[in-house]
């Protein structure tokens, strides 16, 4: 089964994204800052990891993007926002690293097309 790797600092949507995942079997790793989410990259390998943008710590999602990247460029990044996130209309998702993005909230059925 596939390892996901959720970074994001708000722990609702973490638990949230998690439950859907792990009761599907997927292998799930959780991360709540940029600095914590590169971490658990490098220790747990994920195939995809489900990115925040905006994060209320310095770093940002399009820099933890880049750090993996860095690492692996076969992994699958995707890119979290909230829905009206300005920073995220302005971005070219892939330029940033990303395979994608997703408006939160995510609908779980939206969420499980991403993991296949």
């Amino acid at each position: 089964m596939k390892k996901v790797l959720i970074v994001d600092d708000d722990k609702d949507v973490v638990t949230s994204l998690k439950a859907i995942l792990s009761s599907k079997g997927y292998d799930v790793y959780e991360a709540y800052s940029g600095k914590e989410g590169l971490d658990a990259f490098k220790t747990n390998n994920p195939d995809i990891v489900l990115l925040d943008l905006m994060m209320e710590q310095v770093d940002t999602g399009i820099t933890v993007c880049k750090q993996i990247r860095n690492i692996s460029d076969k992994v699958k990044i995707y890119m979290l926002s909230a829905v009206g996130d300005e920073a995220a209309s302005t971005i070219n998702v892939a330029e940033a690293g990303f395979n994608g993005a997703i408006s939160k909230p995510i609908s779980p059925d939206e969420l499980l097309r991403l993991m296949e």
